[in-house]
């Protein structure tokens, strides 16, 4: 609104004032209003009277001209020259006639310029433009005052009652333009200049109202106010005056008071709030998830009228008792879901009062319920939540009992809807093996390599068409999975199901070992709601599996005949004992029993590593029929020979493989004895230290080490820059006790035609010892040779009373300087010899042989062989170029 500025300056009268004292120059003497006292602070103005006055004084002794200015709220206004006479006797009132369109503070200020354009003196006053008149009341036709709180109300009409009243400091009567308009509790500024506001529920400028207000009466004005709709179940009401262009507003009652004190008359101006409420009231709600009597027969209409069968639902319907925490359940992921609050309601007016409540989810599902609610009472209402995953439990609730005030807030709970699969697996067909020994309806009893059929039902119980993937994972429970290859099975299956519809789907599986627990089958429905923190996509549901090994593995262990020396006893005697031994063929037999009711022919091997994982020895392998499983047993035994180069600590591996009706199945198992059935629970919880006893009670196997027994080891024979190395050390399986008598020697040959074979050389070793030696080889020609180191333990092994020794060899293949081929690596071990006699070979030890020993010690295998070969060096190059 433009303000509007009048000035009329009009010089009213002279009078003498008599002062204390004279003071130089012209200067603003006071400036005060209508009315007012001038000595009070304060400057009031009214609308009939909208006048202040200014006194001006001249204290020069001579006639001073002068313009008096005033400016507020960007206006500016300059008077004429005014002559001010001379002497202090003399002061002029100049009267400043203002307008204003606002009631309220108003900062106006004032100077004094002479007649040279300067400012000789200023003040800056605040007016109190104010209202003659006070809104004494509003309030609703149909209201209910709490007698606790008169200036609480709560309204059930449309209609208000606005009363005016002439207050005193009006001066005449006074036609009023009035309006309302509706505003939230925490509001407090002017709706006309803050149109947009939220906080604005109606403003009531368009529907204003001319009265004519008496001086000193009241007046009576009706307003009625369209429908509210608010998120604040409590609002104000905000009247609007004008008169005679000033515009005031108010959100409270008001009331002006006349004060008299000693003859001087001030003014008391009192506002009190007052609040208005709706009559129904939303004191709480919270999420319901369980079925009882206040919702089944809800529950019970939605499913059917959707159309969604689901048994747990279903179950819950049916039960006598509630049922907790089965809502809410999602189906599909962009399909609403049912689930219910729990809203507890306030009736605030003295009158019964019918309620509706209507739930909106922000993606648009709506469920409107009412309820009757005694005067000045509460209730509970349980109402249809429908929304959609989307939604993320936002939505607006909406309360009212007439058609005039609508509460409308938007709320959001903490919803988790149960994820619930519209496709179900309604039954499954397990397959079980007819030779299984332990068949189950509730479990898969099947046998390792062999291809079976698992058939899986599945039923719509949606409301319509869905397509997706049926196949089995790969979870056996929620965190973990089989390695892969444990089992295969067919590619997803296609399925497509329309509502209500069954359908049975065959899955291909075969077991590539042993398994005895869960495996998953996925139901993986198109358009399915998901739960984002599940690992298995889809709905899973576990499905327990027995599969059996078809051959039953009894027993490993070696059976020989000839066996070596342990300890020895007395310097002459031995202990000999079963072990496999180094140099020697070995019988290694295996028993076991097949499991299935047909005779399967098996290939069969045993293998042996080292404790590091290397492959030390290979039995041939052979086909063994094994006959069919009969009630009579028919255990049965087969033996492989397997030689050992060296002794070692590892482990001994049979394989049997199936050449007909299973696929892919090795069934392997260490030496030692396998387990035997037993009637218990294959899901019972067992271990070392659990309650069943191991060895009597539950089925138990033991792997065994295997120990090639050699009580010498020829380690790290290797050739580097023209040296062959040898370390010839006591034992690598185990330690022999005492020290040991050996002979070894040396052969090379080329193409499997020997060039040169040394001498047998004889040499202590003691327990725990290490020998290195060292054999210098010249600059190769290109040709390749074969190298074999030979070493010979006298008497260590034995046969049905009969004595042998024990043959090591080593082989090393060598080219242009380079070591091509180590045929067996062998552990550490280093030694300097003697030539082995014809006296040696009987055992007996002389000074020669000892100065033979000595004199070996110093010049070393190769002197010894060029001795032995000097006339047939030149002809073979290796030996030829053996570092003298």
């Amino acid at each position: 609104m433009q303000k509007k500025l009048i000035f009329v300056l009009i010089l009213l009268f002279t009078v003498s004032v008599n002062y204390a004292e004279d003071d130089e120059g012209i200067s603003i003497y006071k400036i005060w209003g209508v009315g007012d006292n001038p000595d009070s602070s304060e400057i009031y103005i009214d609308p009939s009277t909208p006048v202040i006055y200014v006194g001006l004084v001249n204290n020069d002794p001579y006639q001073r001209n002068v313009r008096v200015t005033a400016s507020y709220e960007e206006n500016d206004f300059e008077s004429a020259i005014l002559p001010l006479s001379p002497n202090t006797h003399y002061e002029k009132i100049v009267e400043i006639r203002l307008e204003f369109d606002e009631v309220g503070e108003h900062d106006v200020d004032i100077s004094l310029i002479d007649e040279n354009g300067k400012e000789v003196d200023s003040e800056q006053i605040t007016v109190n433009v104010v209202s003659p008149i006070d809104v004494k009341n509003v309030t609703c036709q149909d209201s209910y005052v709490f007698d606790s709180n008169k200036n609480l109300e709560v309204v059930n009409s449309n209609w208000f009652t606005v009363t005016l009243e002439s207050n005193y400091r009006a001066q005449t009567d006074y036609e009023v333009k009035t309006w309302i308009s509706v505003v939230s509790t925490d509001y407090d500024d002017d709706t006309n200049e803050d149109i947009e506001n939220e906080d604005i529920y109606y403003n009531g400028k368009d529907d204003l109202k001319v009265v004519y207000v008496s001086y000193r009466s009241e007046k009576e004005v009706s307003f009625d106010i369209p429908k509210i709709t608010a998120d604040n179940d409590e609002f104000k009401i905000q009247v609007h005056t004008e008169i005679m262009g000033l515009h005031d507003y108010t959100n409270d009652l008001e009331e002006t008071e006349m004060v008299k004190d000693t003859g001087i008359i001030s003014y008391n101006y009192k506002k009190t709030a007052k609040t208005y409420q709706f009559p129904i009231h939303v004191a709480s709600y919270s999420l319901f998830n369980n079925i009882n009597g206040s919702n089944s027969e809800m529950v019970n209409d939605y499913y059917q009228s959707s159309k969604i069968y689901d048994k747990t639902i279903e179950n819950a319907l049916n039960a006598k008792f509630e049922s907790k925490n089965v809502l809410p359940r999602a189906y599909v992921e962009d399909d609403p879901y049912l689930s219910f609050l729990k809203v507890n309601l306030e009736n605030r007016y003295d009158d019964d009062q019918t309620a509706t409540v209507i739930i909106e989810s922000s993606s648009g599902c709506m469920s409107k319920k009412t309820i009757n609610i005694d005067e000045n009472d509460a209730d509970t209402l349980y109402i249809p939540f429908i929304s959609r995953l989307v939604d993320d439990g936002e939505f607006n609730i909406i309360v009212y009992s007439n058609k005039y005030y609508i509460y409308n807030s938007e709320e959001d709970v903490d919803i988790d809807p149960k994820i619930v699969s519209p496709v179900q697996i309604y039954n499954i067909s397990y397959p079980v093996d007819s030779s299984a020994a332990l068949p189950s309806s509730n479990s898969g009893c099947v046998f390792v390599g062999k291809n079976y059929t698992m058939n899986v039902t599945l039923k719509n119980n949606y409301n319509r068409t869905l397509t997706g993937k049926l196949y089995v994972g790969d979870h056996y429970d929620e965190d973990n999975s089989y390695e892969s290859g444990v089992f295969e099975t067919t590619e997803p299956i296609t399925f497509k199901l329309s509502p209500k519809e069954k359908n049975t789907y065959s899955i291909d599986l075969k077991f590539n070992r042993e398994v005895n627990g869960l495996i998953e089958v996925v139901v993986d429905t198109n358009g399915a709601a998901v739960d984002e923190d599940d690992d298995i996509a889809g709905y899973s549901t576990m499905v327990h599996f027995d599969a059996y090994n078809i051959l039953d593995i009894r027993k490993v262990w070696y059976n020989n005949t000839i066996l070596p020396k342990i300890a020895t006893i007395n310097e002459k005697g031995g202990l000999f004992l079963n072990y496999p031994l180094a140099g020697f063929n070995n019988s290694c037999a295996v028993s076991f029993e097949s499991m299935v009711s047909e005779d399967i022919t098996y290939k069969m091997w045993v293998e042996v590593y080292d404790s590091n994982g290397n492959l030390k020895a290979t039995s041939d392998k052979k086909n063994v029929l094994v006959n069919a499983k009969s009630t009579s047993g028919n255990l049965k035994t087969a033996d492989f020979d397997i030689f050992f180069e060296e002794g070692f600590i590892g482990y001994t591996l049979f394989h049997a493989v199936p050449l007909t009706d299973f696929e892919d199945v090795d069934i392997f198992y260490t030496e030692g004895s396998g387990t035997v059935s037993k009637d218990i629970n294959p899901l019972a919880p067992v271990g070392r230290y659990s309650s069943i006893d191991l060895l009597s009670a539950i089925p138990t196997s033991t792997n065994k080490v295997t120990e090639v027994v050699a009580p010498i080891n020829i380690d790290d024979m290797v050739y580097t820059e023209n040296n062959l190395n040898v370390v010839i050390s006591s034992g690598l399986s185990s330690i022999y006790p005492v020290n040991l008598t050996y002979f070894y020697k040396i052969t090379i040959s080329n193409d499997n035609k020997i060039m040169y074979k040394s001498p047998t050389y004889k040499d202590i070793i003691h327990s725990t010892e290490s020998k290195p030696l060292k054999i210098k080889l010249g600059d190769v020609d290109g040709e390749t040779y074969d190298i074999v180191f030979e070493v010979e333990i006298p008497d260590f092994a034995m046969e049905s009373g009969t004595y042998h020794s024990m043959i090591l060899k080593k082989y090393l293949t060598i080219a242009n300087n380079q070591e091509i081929i180590t045929q067996e690596e062998n552990s550490e071990s280093e030694t300097y010899v003697e030539p082995k006699t014809e006296e040696e070979n009987t055992g007996e030890n002389s000074d020669l042989e000892n100065q033979s020993a000595t004199e070996e010690e110093n010049r070393g295998i190769i002197g010894n062989i060029l001795d032995t070969v000097s006339s047939i060096a030149s002809n073979i190059p290796i030996i030829r170029n053996f570092v003298y």
